[in-house]
Protein backbone atom coordinates (compact mmCIF):
# COMPACT_ATOMS: atom_id res chain seq x y z
CA UNK A 1 0.00 0.00 0.00
CA UNK A 2 2.73 2.08 0.97
CA UNK A 3 4.29 1.49 -2.41
CA UNK A 4 1.33 2.73 -4.27
CA UNK A 5 1.30 5.70 -2.91
CA UNK A 6 4.70 6.08 -3.59
CA UNK A 7 4.20 5.54 -7.09
CA UNK A 8 1.33 8.07 -7.50
CA UNK A 9 2.77 10.54 -5.68
CA UNK A 10 5.81 10.26 -7.96
CA UNK A 11 3.84 10.38 -11.02
CA UNK A 12 1.47 13.17 -9.51
CA UNK A 13 4.98 15.67 -9.28
CA UNK A 14 6.02 14.32 -12.13
CA UNK A 15 2.88 15.55 -14.29
CA UNK A 16 3.30 18.51 -12.39
CA UNK A 17 6.78 19.45 -13.43
CA UNK A 18 6.17 18.34 -17.48
CA UNK A 19 3.24 20.66 -17.37
CA UNK A 20 4.49 23.58 -15.76
CA UNK A 21 8.51 23.38 -17.93
CA UNK A 22 7.16 23.57 -21.29
CA UNK A 23 9.96 25.68 -22.41
CA UNK A 24 12.05 24.34 -24.86
CA UNK A 25 16.32 23.64 -23.19
CA UNK A 26 19.20 22.34 -25.50
CA UNK A 27 20.24 19.00 -23.54
CA UNK A 28 24.06 18.23 -24.08
CA UNK A 29 25.54 14.71 -24.03
CA UNK A 30 29.15 14.21 -24.22
CA UNK A 31 29.18 16.20 -28.21
CA UNK A 32 25.54 15.40 -28.98
CA UNK A 33 22.97 18.40 -28.66
CA UNK A 34 19.64 18.38 -28.16
CA UNK A 35 16.62 20.45 -27.94
CA UNK A 36 13.61 19.34 -25.72
CA UNK A 37 11.29 20.50 -23.67
CA UNK A 38 12.62 20.23 -19.89
CA UNK A 39 9.16 18.58 -18.70
CA UNK A 40 8.97 15.72 -21.95
CA UNK A 41 12.71 15.20 -20.42
CA UNK A 42 12.28 14.19 -17.07
CA UNK A 43 8.55 12.34 -18.25
CA UNK A 44 10.98 10.29 -20.97
CA UNK A 45 13.47 9.97 -17.70
CA UNK A 46 11.10 8.53 -14.83
CA UNK A 47 8.82 6.71 -16.97
CA UNK A 48 12.14 4.56 -17.63
CA UNK A 49 13.55 4.80 -14.60
CA UNK A 50 9.89 3.53 -13.02
CA UNK A 51 9.71 0.90 -15.02
CA UNK A 52 13.21 -0.45 -14.09
CA UNK A 53 12.29 0.02 -10.33
CA UNK A 54 9.29 -1.99 -10.96
CA UNK A 55 11.31 -4.93 -12.29
CA UNK A 56 14.03 -4.68 -9.75
CA UNK A 57 11.39 -5.09 -6.62
CA UNK A 58 9.72 -8.04 -8.60
CA UNK A 59 12.92 -9.90 -8.71
CA UNK A 60 13.74 -8.96 -4.79
CA UNK A 61 9.68 -10.35 -4.48
CA UNK A 62 10.47 -13.14 -5.97
CA UNK A 63 13.78 -13.86 -4.42
CA UNK A 64 12.08 -13.57 -1.01
CA UNK A 65 9.13 -15.53 -1.94
CA UNK A 66 12.04 -18.64 -2.91
CA UNK A 67 13.66 -18.20 0.44
CA UNK A 68 10.40 -18.16 2.37
CA UNK A 69 9.01 -21.04 0.60
CA UNK A 70 12.35 -23.03 1.39
CA UNK A 71 11.87 -21.82 5.22
CA UNK A 72 8.58 -23.03 5.50
CA UNK A 73 9.75 -26.35 3.66
CA UNK A 74 12.51 -26.97 6.04
CA UNK A 75 9.94 -25.58 8.99
CA UNK A 76 7.66 -28.66 7.97
CA UNK A 77 10.33 -31.15 7.97
CA UNK A 78 11.38 -30.61 11.40
CA UNK A 79 7.82 -30.71 12.51
CA UNK A 80 7.84 -34.08 10.67
CA UNK A 81 10.60 -35.11 12.72
CA UNK A 82 9.64 -33.55 16.07
CA UNK A 83 6.18 -35.54 15.93
CA UNK A 84 8.59 -39.16 14.95
CA UNK A 85 11.24 -38.05 17.50
CA UNK A 86 7.65 -37.84 20.26
CA UNK A 87 6.18 -41.07 18.96
CA UNK A 88 9.90 -42.83 19.55
CA UNK A 89 9.94 -41.61 22.95
CA UNK A 90 6.53 -42.47 23.43
CA UNK A 91 7.62 -46.29 22.22
CA UNK A 92 10.37 -46.25 24.41
CA UNK A 93 8.51 -45.36 27.88
CA UNK A 94 5.65 -47.99 27.12
CA UNK A 95 8.19 -50.59 26.62
CA UNK A 96 10.30 -49.04 29.98
CA UNK A 97 6.76 -49.34 31.44
CA UNK A 98 6.21 -53.29 30.50
CA UNK A 99 9.65 -54.65 30.62
CA UNK A 100 9.84 -54.06 34.66
CA UNK A 101 6.70 -55.80 35.66
CA UNK A 102 7.43 -58.34 33.07
CA UNK A 103 10.50 -58.95 34.71
CA UNK A 104 8.98 -58.81 38.05
CA UNK A 105 5.61 -61.10 37.26
CA UNK A 106 8.80 -64.33 35.86
CA UNK A 107 11.05 -63.16 38.79
CA UNK A 108 8.07 -64.06 41.11
CA UNK A 109 7.21 -67.26 39.56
Amino acid sequence: MIRLLIIVLFLAFIAIFSMSNLDGTTVWLASFGISIGMGKLIALLAVPSLILGFILGAAGDIRQRRRARKAESQLRNAQKQLIELHQRLDQLKMAQNTSPEATISTQQN
